[in-house]
């Protein structure tokens, strides 16, 4: 009777197995068909990457920046501003990034942005599979680096028109 007992759970189990198998495989068909993106949004590319930001004298003009540290600035303002402020540096809830960001490297601003943050006094939610953030890790890193370093003053920033070629 044991064995009986066991045939049918392993049998039930398989069938259950193969379903959630079927099912497994359609959802990542799916995505592939949609480009969807999930968890860890981007494998960290080499810190070497630089941004480029072109300030005028005039105290009126914004600056220009590459097309990725711009993209970078746009979902910034867009996602992260409402707590860090629009110049990056932080609000009562929120740090200030041109300094958390002081000795980070890639990988671990990626990390936090996976995995976000929860302290005694502020919280970040992870942003890993926020369709409006996880695309853009390596922009929003060229961009707050540009903030950090103090390329990109506080302010709105253009797009640097790249020459035709």
């Amino acid at each position: 009777m044991k064995a009986r007992a066991f045939a049918l759970s392993f049998t039930s189990n398989e069938r259950l197995g193969g379903a959630a198998v079927r099912g497994v495989k359609f959802v990542l068909s799916l995505c592939a068909a949609l480009g969807c993106h999930a968890g860890a949004a981007q494998v960290p590319s080499t810190d070497a990457a630089q941004y480029r930001v072109e300030c005028s004298a005039e105290p009126a003009a914004s600056c220009r920046a590459d097309l990725v540290t711009y993209v970078g600035w746009r979902v910034f303002q867009a996602q992260c501003a409402t707590c860090h402020a629009a110049d990056a540096l932080g609000s009562s809830f929120a740090p200030d990034l041109t300094v958390r960001m002081r000795g980070m490297d890639q990988r671990e601003f990626f990390a936090a942005l996976d995995s976000g943050y929860l302290g005694s006094r502020s919280t970040m939610p992870p942003r890993g599979r926020d369709p409006n953030v996880a695309p853009y890790y390596d922009e929003l890193w060229s961009y707050l680096r540009a903030r950090r370093d103090g390329a990109a003053p506080a302010g709105p920033l253009e797009r640097l028109l790249e020459p035709e070629r």
